[in-house]
């Protein structure tokens, strides 16, 4: 009897762990609907629970991690955007919109300052952590909804759906700067050029894409408008990150634009996308766990230091920042303190940490030990603000 070739057992490994991830994630869903739990921070403890006992691996998936992360990045984005329309924006405008620019940077230069402090980290991986953990998560606020007063429900759906572009895009541009082989001084002026071609080539795809998008979805009729809703969010990416700009950012455009004209959008296009979101989140969270496997963690000491850049990230920095540019905008010092302390870390660093591990091998500024260290301090600044944030929102009921 012939043997099957290797592929076909490393194709059947893949299959299998990809079985495993999802049968799990529908599991936790389920339990988590009826109990309250926190889905994401059991996506990641069982990501961490299956690795311990081998079964499953992250090394055995290859490049598929990379990928179902860069998807689920599009889809989270694309499918929260149907949450929005441009008329919720403009009615919280002085606050969200300052939250998702200059409180995204202020939370990350917070972060940054104390991690380099405290842990020593270089400047570049510095800023790399503190720009990943700077936003707060779509994903983890729409489950949060339902628990909070409807005004500070507003702010924070627009604002962690407007700062993903961001938390997404800075990240990127300092990962790029610390592999660049340029000197320091020349490929500053070079990648704030690049930042700002990011954003307007984001913004012009973004246009692009929805009016495109209205005419895709009109012709696609309700048989075809799922299969039409996937392939203009996958589209208008690609078309964005061609023409140099954020595709990220594009696709939130298109998504908000489209939800807030007149193209009849029906019901089960965005109950598509929220099954989609849904779908990549699991992937996303449970591979993430399965980066720490339990002899990994017994290895990896939590120091003092550790906890105080933890209590930074969530709480410290966050507050400060809503405290400050929430100073002028009407709300109440009460509203401010909920806002502060509501900043769910999630799909952003979860996808963008493992980036800190190909810095370290492609940067001469970027140490493995920096790297394992920015991957630590995600993986429990996800499941702490998670938790908080629960918390938080439970005692803010109306």
């Amino acid at each position: 009897m012939l043997s099957p070739p290797v592929e076909s057992f490393s194709i059947l490994s893949i299959l299998t762990q990809i079985a495993i991830i999802l049968f799990v994630g529908l599991a936790l869903k389920l339990l988590c609907d009826k109990t309250g739990l926190p889905f994401i921070v059991l996506l990641i403890l069982s990501g961490t629970a299956l690795a311990s006992i081998s079964l499953l691996k992250i090394e055995f998936l290859g490049i598929i991690p990379d990928t179902l992360r860069m998807l689920a990045l599009i889809i989270v984005v694309f499918a929260n955007g149907f949450y929005l329309k441009v008329e919720t924006i403009m009615k919280q405008r002085s606050v969200v919109v300052a939250l998702a620019t200059l409180g995204v940077l202020l939370t990350a230069s917070i972060v940054a300052f104390i991690s380099h402090v405290l842990l020593g980290l270089a400047i570049l991986p510095a800023l790399f952590m503190g720009a990943i953990l700077s936003g707060t998560d779509p994903a983890v606020v729409a489950n949060l909804l339902k628990k909070m007063p409807q005004k500070l429900q507003t702010i924070l759906n627009v604002e962690s759906i407007m700062n993903q572009p961001l938390t997404i895009i800075l990240p990127t541009i300092i990962f790029d700067f610390a592999v660049a082989k340029a000197p320091e001084i020349l490929a500053l002026p070079i990648y704030l050029g690049k930042l700002i071609v990011l954003v307007v080539g984001g913004f012009i795809a973004g246009l692009l894409g929805f009016f495109v998008g209205q005419k895709i979805l009109k012709l696609a009729g309700a048989e075809l408008e799922e299969l039409a809703g996937l392939a203009l969010a996958l589209g208008v990416f690609v078309l964005a990150e061609n023409m140099g700009g954020s595709g990220i950012l594009a696709v939130g455009i298109t998504s908000i634009l489209l939800n807030s004209s007149k193209t009849i959008t029906k019901e089960t296009f965005s109950e598509f996308n929220r099954e989609l979101a849904l779908l990549f989140t699991i992937f996303v969270f449970v591979m993430f766990g399965m980066q720490f496997p339990i002899q990994l963690l017994s290895m990896l000491e939590i120091t003092r230091f550790d906890v105080i850049v933890v209590i930074f990230s969530v709480v410290t920095a966050r507050l400060f920042t809503v405290l400050v540019i929430g100073y002028k905008t009407g709300l109440s010092i009460s509203e401010r303190f909920k806002l502060g302390l509501i900043a769910p870390k999630g799909i952003a660093p979860a996808a963008l940490a493992p980036l800190a591990l190909t810095m370290a091998h492609a940067s001469e500024f970027v140490s493995m030990e920096a790297a394992f260290i920015i991957m630590k301090i995600v993986y429990l600044t996800i499941i702490v603000s998670a938790l908080l944030s629960i918390i938080v929102a439970s005692v803010s009921k109306d």
